[in-house]
Order: structure tokens, then C-alpha cells, then sequence
């Protein structure tokens, strides 16, 4: 059961896949007899930061999780962006919007690996809080670095499922007969989060673990959420005037390890393996993909949108032609090469789109419109006129979140939902499969067995 999970403390921590002196070093420690709720995992730097590093491996080591590739990939599923080559049941209940709460990924993949996320970033606080015996400044590194996995996972969780138990202690008995708390309190708890994180990892700037800018980044689109618009362009704007991130000209480099449009991404772990999404998406040899582009999506794209010959693959396979996401270039390194490629969790393309909705929606269409074409200019497109009107403009933004960014982190997803487009669009294209209900997945019967504060999403009992 998640509410009682319980996390041992690995003796392996996570390592840096770049030499730049300053980063974070592979390091060996001895390991405790007891778990990691034991004081002595907090009672040295090294401890500390190999218990953080501990989250970081758990995160990454399963593809198809929900912060290693899930995200990516199920909600695609459920919107209008990716359709399943081959047959896979519980995979096909997210393509047909015909999910039950025994669905066996919505339960380990989501809501499992989310609380065991959250369980860990817990005992990882109250730890952080409760020693003496690490550096000031560590352990208010480790303490935002934490609260901000925490922030994302609660993030996605209210997404996904709407209200759900907001779980910040560490006590089994306690959490085992919450209830679901409902979202805006969830919301508010990650802005808390997110606020706390930005403060505390300031002057941090290693790309591969989270900082005051990758607070920033959630916190924006938190807010553009929760419609709260001058916030999310202060937030955004903070992050684009920063000088810190770039645009890259070229499309086939946003997504590598060096990018300079990366505001923060999760390195690989697995052996051989790049990103989540690349090892997911691309077929190894001459086979056909898992999964391709929708018509819908296919046909989404400007003529002469440079992301269309970029970012989407044709294969022939059996005499039959499969397009696939091709954002990342490679499915798996050749043995003792290092990954070129890691898991993109947030770049400057969304920011532009994200400051772009929020000065429409404070009717500064001109300025909205100057973002836009950033993003379209680099895709080959021709600039909007900046005398279209404020209608034109949100329309035109949802065309290019569409097309910039498919197929990562459920964006198609939560937008439609957030724009209450949802059930007009996808029933739309699935028909009498859509139901509106399907906006939000079920909360997994194994949970309902042996919590018995918890309650269904309509339409699941």
C-alpha cells in the first residue's frame, strides 16, 4: 500500500554523467542496518546527499513512470497526439478512454510511484529539518531540492486524478485514513512548495537537478493554471531576461544533454539508456514503433513547420508506413558511451507560450504576439500580424503549444482540460468512447480496498 510505504537506503547514489568540476560525484557510503527514517542517514553531508541522490535513482530507474516517461506517454495516449501499433490492454484503455480502476499502470506507474516519490521527499525533509549534523547550506540545498519533486508530483497527481490525498508526514497510520483533499488546497501546498524551493536553491545552476529556475518554470505553469496571469508572466519573464537560457536555432539540439533551451532535466540511470522517451518512441532496428503520431496530430502542422520533418520519424514496416515522436534522436548508446540525451522536464520554448497565454489574457495581445513568433520563427513559420485580435491570438497559442510541445509531459492533455476544450475536442475524434468523465483517471481499486476514506471519481464506481 503507498500510504505505508517504506523506502530502504541505497548504498548506491546517483551519478553525474557530466565531468564539469562542481558537479555532483559518485560516491560510496556505508550502509545504515536500519531505513532511511533512521536518524543516521541524516547525520553527515554525504549521508544527506546520498539519500536525495536515492530519490533521484528511484525516479529514473523504471521507464514508462510517472516522472521517468509516464507523463510522456499515457496522457498522449489519452488525448489526440499518440496512437498504440500493437495490441497492450491496459495501454489501450488509455487510447480509448475506457479506463477501470484495476488498470494495473494507473495503479503502479502513477499513483503508486507517485506517493512512493512523495513518501521519500518526506522522510527526506523531516530528516533534513530535524539534523544537526549537516552544513547550513547543504541542507537547505537538499530541503528545495526536495520540495520541488514534491511540488511536481502533487503537480501531475491533482492532473491526473483531480482531488487527492495530500500527504506531507511520514506517520503510516495517519496517511492510511486521509482523505482527498480537495485541489486548489493541493495547489496551494505546491505553490508553498515551489516558493520554498525557489528561496532555497538560488546560485544553484547543475541543470540535472532542480533549481531556483526550475521552481520558477512549475510555478508558472501552476499559475497559468490557477489563471492567475500577471504572476505567471512575472514568473516566465524572470526566467527569459535571466540570460541564462537560449533559444537553440537548431531543432535537432533542443533535446540534447548540452542544450541551451534545457532549464532543467533528469539524467539516465539505466545502463545504455537516454531518455525515457526516446528509448519508448524509437524502434530499434528496422522494426515498426510501439507507438505513432495521430492523424490529428499529423496533420496539425503548418506546411513548411520545420518541427514536422524534425521532431516526427517515418519508418516502413510490413509495407506499412508509421510516423513516430523524434524529438530525441536515440533509443539506446552503444555499450560505455555516455547518454547524449536526458529527460527534458522544462525549456525556454514553453516559457515564450506560457508568457504568451498570460499577456493575452491581460490583453497585451502585441507583446503576446512577439512570443509567438519566437517560437514560430524558429520553426520555419511566417509571423503572426500583430493586428490580429485577442481571440485569434489564444487560438494561435494552443496551435503552437500543439505543435511545440507534443507528446511531452501530458501538455495536449492538462491544456484541453485547463482550457475546458476537452470534451469538445476529443469527442470530436473518439465519439461515444469520450465521456466526460474520462477527464479525470480513476483512483486505483487497490487503494479504495485499503483506504477506507477514499472515494471513486465519478463514472469508476
Amino acid at each position: 500500500m503507498w500510504l505505508k510505504y517504506k523506502v530502504c537506503f541505497c548504498t548506491a547514489v546517483i551519478c553525474s554523467m557530466l565531468t564539469a568540476a562542481g558537479c555532483r560525484k559518485l560516491v560510496q557510503v556505508g550502509e545504515p542496518d536500519d531505513s532511511m527514517t533512521s536518524p543516521e542517514v541524516f547525520s553527515s553531508d554525504s549521508l544527506a546527499q546520498a539519500a536525495i541522490s536515492g530519490l533521484y535513482i528511484k525516479i529514473m530507474s523504471n521507464s514508462k513512470f510517472l516522472l521517468n516517461g509516464g507523463m510522456s506517454l499515457f496522457p498522449s495516449l489519452s488525448s489526440d497526439e499518440l496512437v498504440r501499433n500493437m495490441v497492450f490492454s491496459f495501454e489501450d484503455q488509455f487510447t480509448g478512454n475506457i479506463l477501470n480502476s484495476n488498470n494495473t499502470l494507473i495503479n503502479s506507474n502513477l499513483w503508486k510511484a507517485a506517493y512512493a516519490y512523495i513518501y521519500q521527499c518526506n522522510i527526506c525533509i523531516q530528516g533534513l529539518e530535524r539534523s544537526n549534523s549537516i552544513t547550513s547550506g547543504l541542507k537547505t540545498r537538499l530541503s528545495g531540492e526536495v520540495k520541488f519533486v514534491r511540488a511536481l508530483c502533487y503537480y501531475y497527481l491533482v492532473n491526473l486524478f483531480g482531488d487527492v490525498p495530500l500527504v506531507l508526514g511520514t506517520n503510516a497510520d495517519v496517511n492510511m485514513l486521509m482523505s482527498r483533499t480537495p485541489e486548489d488546497q493541493v495547489y496551494n501546498q505546491v505553490v508553498l512548495d515551489l516558493n520554498a524551493a525557489g528561496d532555497a536553491l538560488t546560485g544553484v545552476n547543475d541543470k540535472r537537478f532542480p533549481t531556483s529556475f526550475a521552481a520558477k518554470a512549475l510555478l508558472a505553469r501552476v499559475n497559468l493554471h490557477l489563471s492567475n496571469w500577471s504572476r505567471a508572466d512575472e514568473l516566465t519573464s524572470d526566467i527569459i531576461n535571466s540570460g541564462q537560457f537560449h533559444m537553440e536555432d537548431n531543432l535537432s539540439e533542443v533535446f540534447k544533454s548540452q542544450s541551451r533551451e534545457v532549464i532543467f532535466q533528469w539524467a539516465p540511470v539505466q545502463n545504455r539508456q537516454n531518455s525515457a522517451e526516446g528509448f519508448m518512441f524509437i524502434p530499434l532496428g528496422s522494426g515498426r514503433p510501439n507507438y505513432s503520431v495521430s492523424d490529428h496530430l499529423w496533420k496539425a502542422f503548418e506546411t513548411g513547420d520545420l518541427r514536422k520533418g524534425s521532431w516526427i520519424r517515418s519508418v516502413m514496416a510490413n509495407g506499412q508506413t508509421y510516423n513516430f515522436p523524434f524529438k530525441y534522436k536515440l533509443n539506446l548508446s552503444p555499450v560505455g558511451t555516455p547518454p547524449e540525451e536526458y529527460n527534458v522536464v522544462f525549456r525556454l520554448a514553453e516559457q515564450y507560450l506560457i508568457r504568451a497565454e498570460a499577456r493575452a489574457k491581460q490583453n497585451r495581445v502585441e507583446e503576446a504576439i512577439s512570443d509567438i513568433n519566437i517560437i514560430r520563427t524558429r520553426a520555419g513559420l511566417p509571423e503572426l500580424a500583430t493586428t490580429i485580435s485577442k481571440e485569434q491570438c489564444l487560438q494561435a497559442i494552443e496551435q503552437e503549444r500543439r505543435t511545440e510541445l507534443f507528446t511531452e509531459w501530458g501538455h495536449r492533455w492538462i491544456d484541453l482540460k485547463r482550457t475546458n476544450r476537452a470534451d469538445e475536442v476529443l469527442s470530436a475524434i473518439k465519439g461515444s468512447s469520450w465521456q466526460a468523465n474520462d477527464k479525470l483517471y480513476p483512483i486505483p481499486f487497490a487503494e479504495l480496498e485499503t483506504a477506507p476514506n477514499l472515494k471513486q471519481n465519478p463514472g469508476y464506481e
